[in-house]
């Protein structure tokens, strides 16, 4: 694991109070990114997690260059000394851990269920579902300690309904990914802390984007607003759970997909 700091401006917003300190698992690209945009727009100190350096420079440089304190850490969210490693840190430097917005995980290949192999099977779900458990069980006891936190598991429309495009895996980690949150928001209900989950429809994020734009194009006609959605849009979602106006709010999961599954 490897760590840069640097500070920044501070630009108060409206999502929560400023001088919060958030950790952001899966902060390179798509949503992790624009969730960092926006948390630190609001004056949010944000620790980055993400495992391609590259990608989480270009990250540090677009929100040093207008908002707030941010620190990087190069490491694999599955890895559980590492996860650990990046909590302490954060406390370290800021004191505190107010925000966890665990949206690292991701999905490759569809196909009939007998051909996936035990092998990309648990790949997936230590993705999706480990890395979500790992960052959750690291930042509890910080919040605890201050009877104060906001924790935003990114689930999946696959959590809510059966989806063509979904790998097995995906749509099963997903799922638990949902359960786990309801799980830990009874938990620490009493302690200050909120747990609640989004769950995107089809988002223009980068892995999205690979699927190509004729499938692209066929998914926006098959939502009901005719359109995909944005990261932005997410992270919109994600910063009001993690913020003052979501306080009596916990365990529930909010559908972020333009109509496409409403429960």
């Amino acid at each position: 694991m490897s760590v840069a700091r640097g500070p920044g401006r501070a630009v108060v917003g409206t999502d929560g109070p400023p001088g919060q300190v958030a950790l952001v698992t899966g902060a390179g690209a798509g949503i992790g990114r624009a969730c960092v945009e926006r948390l630190a727009a609001s004056g949010t100190r944000v620790a980055l997690l993400d495992r391609n350096p590259d990608r989480l420079a270009e990250v540090a440089a677009a929100v040093r260059g207008t908002s707030g304190d941010v620190e990087l850490s190069v490491a694999d969210a599955t890895d559980e000394q590492a996860v650990a490693g990046v909590v302490g840190a954060a406390v370290e430097r800021w004191g505190r851990v107010d925000v966890l917005v665990t949206c690292a995980g991701g999905f490759r290949g569809v196909g009939p269920v007998t051909e996936v192999g035990l092998d990309e099977w648990n790949a997936q779900l230590e993705a999706n579902l480990t890395s979500t458990f790992l960052a959750c069980r690291a930042v509890v006891p910080v919040m605890r300690r201050r009877r104060y936190g906001r924790i935003v598991t990114v689930a999946s429309m696959a959590a809510r309904t059966a989806l063509g495009q979904a790998p097995h895996a995906y749509a099963a980690a997903k799922a638990a990914v949902v359960g786990l949150t309801r799980q830990l928001a009874l938990e620490v209900a009493g302690d200050g802390v909120t747990v609640n989950a989004v769950a995107p429809g089809v988002v223009r994020s980068p892995r999205v984007a690979g699927l190509g734009p004729e499938r692209l194009r066929a998914l926006a006609e098959e939502t009901p607003m005719r359109r995909t959605g944005t990261p932005e849009e997410v992270a919109a979602a994600v910063c009001f759970l993690a913020g003052p106006d979501a306080s009596f709010i916990t365990g529930a999961t909010l559908d972020v997909n333009g109509g496409r599954f409403m429960g």
